[in-house]
């Protein structure tokens, strides 16, 4: 009789512990992401969970030019450095556009950033490409050009940062 009883509690144990570990299991997800532990978590089956700052929508026309996130620094996520500029582009397929193709800079994040920067690489040299209308001309002349577009949200005064991001991006121009 004693035996049955410790097996009923250890079995109940076992089962409420059992609960407890799928209820738990998307918020272990979200709590070791980023971390030490994320690559045995991962092994264990845990979900994990990533967020990421915003990223730009970068069209010309009815093309969407694909986006690489580079380095930011974003509320709970913390801050991120990327090699950037030409580097994270290597290997990546340019996306091709018409000479002078208009490319429009996008975030669907709410609000919209307070300052948008666009460089072109070149080189080891970088160019600041003015915007109007959060867009820009691609070069009118053939050839691969590489881009940066870095974000900043701000208090309303400019005073404190409430979050940067930058991503990269190729274009071919034919």
């Amino acid at each position: 009789m004693h035996h049955k009883k410790i097996f009923i509690i250890f079995v109940t144990g076992f089962v409420a512990l059992l609960v407890v570990l799928i209820y738990l299991t998307p918020f272990v997800g979200k709590l070791v992401a980023n971390t030490r532990f994320e690559g045995y978590a991962t092994s264990v089956g845990i979900r994990i969970t990533k967020k990421s700052p915003p990223l730009p929508s970068v069209t010309s026309g009815q093309t969407q030019i694909p986006v690489i996130q580079s380095s930011y620094c974003w509320s709970n996520l913390g801050c991120a450095d990327y090699a950037g500029g030409r580097t994270m582009l290597q290997g990546v397929t340019p996306t091709v556009i018409t000479p002078e193709g208009d490319i429009a800079v996008s975030f669907a994040y709410k609000p919209a950033p307070k300052r948008l920067n666009i460089q072109q690489f070149f080189d080891d040299k970088t160019l600041q490409i003015p915007l109007k209308n959060d867009s820009f001309n691609a070069p009118n002349e053939q050839g691969t050009y590489y881009y940066e577009i870095s974000a900043f949200w701000t208090t309303d005064d400019g005073k404190f940062s409430l979050g940067d991001t930058s991503a990269v991006f190729v274009i071919e121009v034919r």
